[in-house]
């Protein structure tokens, strides 16, 4: 079952929503972590190197940071068609072609 290591209002909220749409089994385990301002823990349970969210854990496997979390998801649970398959040829460019946490185009200007 896979574990995702979540904190309320960060982007790791976005993996609920791709966890049920995929209807993957999963459990949340909420964890603390150092926020912008400072203040905060890192939280000893979380196993992201740098205590951050999202972060799931699958039978031993670790993975962190958003499109590698998404690919690595759809990838187990390809039957919704929810990302590229391994083997398209947009596969690369879909997770590799935005700022993280925008949707925008990288070399788009701001």
């Amino acid at each position: 079952m896979i574990t995702l290591f979540h904190r309320p209002k960060t982007r790791s909220s976005r993996f609920i929503f791709l966890l049920e749409e995929l209807e993957a089994p999963y459990q949340i385990k909420l964890v603390t972590t150092r926020t912008r301002d400072g203040t905060g823990a890192v939280d000893p349970a979380n196993p992201h190197p740098h205590g951050k969210v999202p972060t799931i854990s699958d039978d031993g496997a670790i993975v962190f940071e958003s499109p590698a979390t998404a690919l690595y998801l759809t990838d187990k649970f390809p039957k919704n068609r929810l990302g590229p398959l391994v083997g398209e040829r947009d596969r690369a460019r879909s997770s590799s072609d935005k700022r993280p946490g925008s949707g925008v185009p990288t070399g788009t200007p701001t």
